[in-house]
């Protein structure tokens, strides 16, 4: 059986690889990961070509710059860079957008059992999408790597990161609405298993302006 202890974010049996750079707090790369992650899972209806590529080129690269700077450090291999996608359908993108944000949602709901949600940071972890850091402050994390290659694995692998910080969060918080897959960390809304857009009585979807989030500068 996979336990919490295996994969908590402070076991000092997991190497640490890699150390933030100045004025980076390791819980601000988790805050920044789960608002990026969750910009795509909430916005991600209403994207087009343009959408995605602002996401990927932006806020996820930037999570996932630590690890490739890094690797350049050590003299190791560049990881290949995010693909364009200009050259892509747009039905295939719209395709691919909603099969990510579905498996991601379906996902999610198994973080919020304890052997689920260690299951799934383990999975993250031995494919490599998600590696151990530590801050100036020597206080542990995770980033996410530029190894996923598949859309739902690059939204995965911030969850990853996120919950491997901040694991309690998962286990009292997580939320997925039965209704339209809102993803929150609210214990009134885990409750109820329906997010407030529903339990209002009067259903408002989010809005369609932008709010992908950008990495704070600090902690």
């Amino acid at each position: 059986m996979i336990t919490l202890s295996t994969v908590h974010a402070n076991d000092s049996s997991i190497d640490t690889i890699l150390t933030l750079p100045e004025r980076t707090g390791s819980l601000a790369i988790a805050r920044a990961c789960r608002e990026t992650a969750l910009a795509f899972v909430h916005e991600s209806s209403y994207w087009g070509k343009a959408e995605l590529a602002m996401w990927l080129m932006g806020p996820y690269a930037q999570l996932t710059q630590y690890v490739s700077n890094s690797a350049r450090r050590h003299g190791t291999d560049s990881p290949r860079p995010v693909p364009l996608l200009r050259e892509i359908d747009a039905r295939m993108v719209e395709r691919v957008v909603r099969s990510a944000r579905t498996e991601v949602i379906e996902t999610m709901k198994q973080t919020a059992d304890a052997e689920g949600g260690a299951s799934f940071a383990f999975t993250m972890m031995s494919a490599g999408f998600v590696v151990r850091c530590e801050d100036e402050g020597h206080v542990p994390g995770w980033v996410p790597t530029t190894d996923a290659r598949r859309l739902a694995d690059r939204v995965l692998s911030l969850l990853a990161a996120d919950y491997l910080a901040r694991t309690s969060d998962y286990e009292n918080e997580l939320s997925v609405c039965r209704h339209c897959g809102a993803i929150d960390f609210d214990a009134g809304i885990r409750d109820r298993g329906i997010c407030h857009r529903h339990g209002s009585g009067t259903f408002a979807p989010r809005s369609r302006t932008p709010t992908m989030p950008y990495l704070p500068e600090g902690a």
